[in-house]
């Protein structure tokens, strides 16, 4: 089993991160939204995968992926989906794939891992 050394810890917009380098980056994002270089920033903004559906009369719940940050690159014109990684799961790069399988047709679409 993998041992994660993160250390939970808030921004100095008083969200709650689960490692410092993601609150560093928060800080940048923040940043840059203040001076115009990006907009609409979303802390832990989520994504339907999969919609939930009935099998047999059973529900079967979504999937859902939840990135670190979105927001929309003024400069690039592109609506930015950013995830902060230092491990990544296996779970993680499934998931990933299938949101840019979901978005690959659009132009306006850019995934960042930082």
């Amino acid at each position: 089993m993998l041992k994660y050394r993160n250390k939970p810890t808030n921004c100095r917009q008083g969200h709650h991160h689960p490692s410092i380098k993601e609150v560093v980056r928060c800080n940048e994002l923040a940043i840059l939204e203040r001076s115009g270089v990006i907009k609409w920033l979303k802390q832990q903004p989520v994504f339907t995968l999969q919609t939930k559906f009935e099998y047999r009369g059973n529900i079967i719940k979504p999937i859902t992926y939840r990135a670190d940050f979105s927001y929309f690159d003024v400069e690039s014109k592109k609506f930015t989906v950013e995830d902060v990684k230092g491990v990544r799961t296996e779970l993680y790069k499934v998931k990933r794939k299938i949101l840019i399988f979901t978005m690959r047709d659009r132009d306006d679409f850019q995934f960042l891992e930082t």
